[in-house]
């Protein structure tokens, strides 16, 4: 009996000394990767940008021209929304890795988030603003009046008409997403201090528990699944942030994972096979597997896989004024229509192609004029 109770004693010892090893493994491996300053841009992932905000506009392209029961990859671009949900946590965590809760350090970070969001922002509002006065003064007047009305532009103005305080769409409408990332700049501090701090085996399995509480929000929501804007937002946002940033753990020890290109590659198979056959949160699981993997790729020292197509690194650039200037433009082509008494499905390829020219111009003037200039004077 004694015997035995030693043999217990020596094998839970020695199991008890084996993990004590293998996380002081992980921690010098993770310790190695900081040091190494792995926190700037990676071209892959910016290239992500471009392809995840043409989706997006591919989506709303298709509800314009009455096209939105038609291919699964069309019907299911708002999850490109997603996407970009996952990539702001994974992004904030790669950028700020030792972000500590401390005023004048959160302070200074929060602003300079603002900085990033709000003037773009802002800008769309007062165009909107611009258009719709010129419109009412020759007698055009918008089809929803409600949507500019003084109830909403306050919440816009405070970033909060995502947080389910709004019951429609209202101003510029894709902002919805905005202000919801603006709820995870103001708790990222807190969300990225616990998550850096989890012991790697929670890390690990921290994106599976988030892909969990996603489908159980796509269940909770019925027919429109993760189609969540101004309410039920965050439900779709914050396990989508907090995956993000679960990626940036597990790629801190990418010296002992596969290949970085092979997990992207499955989560494209995964994505896309779940677009045409699955439910919405599997289609993130796999975009949440395709933007860890080019991070762990990143890390890797392979060499960018997306950056040989000319000009996807520039679009992801601008991504951001392009995905806030599609209603502006969207708008105005509405009226031109209305007023030539003609419907956008009589020419889906007029419309189209004014519709991207449109996009891009104002989302390069945006980009040249504001967004850049801010990020200039506050950003660097």
């Amino acid at each position: 009996m004694f015997k035995k109770f030693r043999l217990a004693r020596f094998l839970l010892r020695s199991l008890w000394v084996r993990g004590r090893i293998a996380a002081q493994r992980v921690s010098a491996i993770e310790s190695i990767a900081r040091r190494a300053g792995q926190t700037g841009r990676i071209d892959d992932l910016t290239s992500c940008r471009a392809i995840f905000a043409g989706w997006v506009f591919s989506y709303h392209l298709s509800l314009q021209l009455g096209q939105a029961s038609g291919h699964p990859l069309l019907r299911r671009g708002y999850l490109g929304v997603d996407a970009f949900f996952v990539l702001s946590g994974l992004v904030l965590a790669q950028a700020h890795p030792m972000l500590e809760w401390r005023w004048p350090e959160i302070r200074r970070f929060w602003l300079r988030r603002l900085a990033r969001i709000y003037p773009v922002h802002l800008a769309m509002i007062l165009l909107l603003a611009a258009l719709a006065l010129a419109g009412w003064a020759v007698g055009l007047r918008p089809r929803e009046p409600v949507r500019f009305g003084v109830d909403e532009l306050w919440r816009n103005l405070l970033l909060i008409h995502g947080w389910g305080l709004s019951d429609r769409w209202a101003w510029n409408y894709p902002s919805w997403s905005i202000s919801t990332e603006w709820a995870g700049y103001l708790a990222f501090p807190a969300l990225w201090g616990i998550t850096r701090r989890l012991p790697m085996r929670l890390a690990c399995a921290l994106p599976a528990g988030m892909l969990l509480a996603l489908a159980a929000a796509e269940t909770a929501a019925g027919k429109n699944g993760l189609n969540l804007s101004y309410r039920g937002a965050l439900c779709r946002f914050l396990p989508e942030f907090i995956a993000g940033m679960a990626a940036v753990r597990l790629a801190s020890v990418s010296i002992v994972l596969p290949p970085g290109r092979l997990i992207a590659l499955a989560g494209v198979v995964v994505a896309v096979g779940a677009c045409l056959w699955w439910r919405d949160a599997i289609v993130v699981g796999g975009l949440w597997l395709c933007l860890a993997g080019l991070l762990i790729a990143s890390r890797q020292g392979s060499q960018p896989a997306l950056t040989g197509i000319p000009g996807l690194v520039r679009l992801g650039e601008i991504s951001y004024s392009f995905y806030m200037s599609f209603a502006c433009v969207e708008m105005l082509q509405a009226v031109l229509w209305r007023r030539l008494h003609a419907s956008p499905e009589e020419g889906p390829l007029l419309f189209a192609a004014v519709a991207l020219a449109g996009t891009l111009a104002l989302a390069t003037a945006t980009w040249r004029w504001v967004e850049r200039p801010v990020a200039r004077l506050f950003l660097t």
